[in-house]
């Protein structure tokens, strides 16, 4: 298989979207349109089961699609991303632009893009799809940042990273199943996510003489003469759906991501780190818990405590409702505590959402 081929793909699914808005998803999860809350609301089993996977066992029939399609960015437009890089054959961009790139967005404290998609069978409470995500950041020192904002005229001491980390999962294998959970006629759902693994990283940077001489721009050291490195691992994602008592509308959600976690590391220099790598480890375990409630006139109410155990460093509190209106439509609002406002709506089908900043999203999150 032609990896590079399939890395230029993500990456191109990250930057292609043409929006004025920096934060803007299509065709994503629902939760995306509240703050990312939502791990135990079952609206639509085929979508939440990428963020909890006891949600396949309410799937029913058989279904086949495109589904979890989200592309968020972070201090540039997708339009501005999109018309500054060109993708590169043999990696997420080529090294003869990193220079040009570094130059165009130094003036930011960060850029970054992430891109998700997932496609793939489902039928009676098994699934198998695949999966990818890309996380692409650019990082300007301070001192490239007064140079592009104009406060300074001496490059020296100026550098800029660019890092990338995509990650396949050929395939995942999801299945679940419903439990009874007593004498009221409560009920549980467990799931379990098989994902095969295969991780791509990189790391790009240009320094002052790269970059006012025009040169491309240099591997970090940790990429040695490759243009990325690449592990493959296998982890495995549970979840468990706990309704108490079916005429109560209340629901209970845990996620535990990575609760095998993938046996994947890579070296890592850290921005403007000279030759000293480290290691990071992309795919570690976190705790998610989730309530989800039907309350007064058909609004939804959700709420989520997301990296319990923090070991991802990004725990947050997330709270968000939604309305369901005739004719296949909904409207969406959510706030995060980290991540900020973020409101939506579903149309035909189509789940659109704009945000503040998407957060971290469930199951498809890497620590780095």
């Amino acid at each position: 298989m032609n990896w590079r081929f399939w890395i230029t793909v993500v990456s191109a699914l990250s930057l292609s979207a043409s929006a004025t808005a920096d934060e803007v998803s299509i065709f994503g999860s629902p939760t995306r349109g509240m703050a990312g809350a939502g791990i135990a609301l079952m609206r639509s089993p085929t979508e939440q089961m990428y963020l909890n996977p006891a949600a396949v066992a309410y799937v029913r029939g058989v279904q086949f699609g495109v589904n979890n399609i989200s592309i968020d960015t972070e201090g540039a437009t997708i339009r501005q991303i999109r018309e500054t890089v060109e993708i590169g054959q043999r990696g997420v961009v080529d090294l003869k632009d990193a220079a040009r790139i570094i130059s165009t967005f130094g003036e930011k404290d960060k850029v970054q893009a992430v891109a998700n998609a997932d496609v793939g069978l489902v039928f009676n409470g098994v699934a198998v799809t695949a999966g990818a995500v890309g996380d692409f950041r650019l990082y300007p020192n301070a001192q490239l940042q007064r140079w592009a904002r104009g406060e300074s005229n001496d490059l020296t001491g100026a550098q800029g990273d660019i890092y990338g980390l995509v990650a396949f999962s050929l395939p995942d294998i999801t299945f679940g199943a419903r439990l009874s959970a007593g004498s009221e006629q409560g009920e549980i759902a467990i799931g379990a996510r098989l994902r095969v693994l295969r991780v791509f990283y990189t790391h790009y940077y240009a320094d002052q003489t790269d970059l006012s001489s025009g040169n491309a721009g240099r591997r970090a050291v940790e990429l040695g003469k490759a243009d990325y490195l690449d592990k493959r691992g296998t982890g495995v994602d549970v979840g468990i759906i706990w309704k108490p008592n079916k005429e109560l509308p209340l629901t209970y959600a845990v996620v535990v991501e990575n609760l095998i976690e993938p046996n994947i590391e890579f070296p890592y220099t850290p921005p403007g780190a000279g030759t000293l790598p480290t290691t990071i480890k992309p795919l570690k375990r976190a705790i998610h818990a989730g309530v989800a409630m039907e309350g007064a006139l058909g609004v939804t109410y959700v709420a989520d405590w997301v990296d319990i155990t923090n070991n991802l460093g990004k725990r947050e509190l997330r709270f968000g409702a939604e309305k369901r209106l005739a004719g296949g439509l909904a409207i969406r609002a959510g706030y995060g505590s980290k991540s900020g406002w973020a409101i939506g709506g579903e149309i035909f089908g189509i789940n659109v959402a704009v945000a503040q900043k998407f957060p971290l999203q469930v199951s498809r999150s890497f620590a780095f």
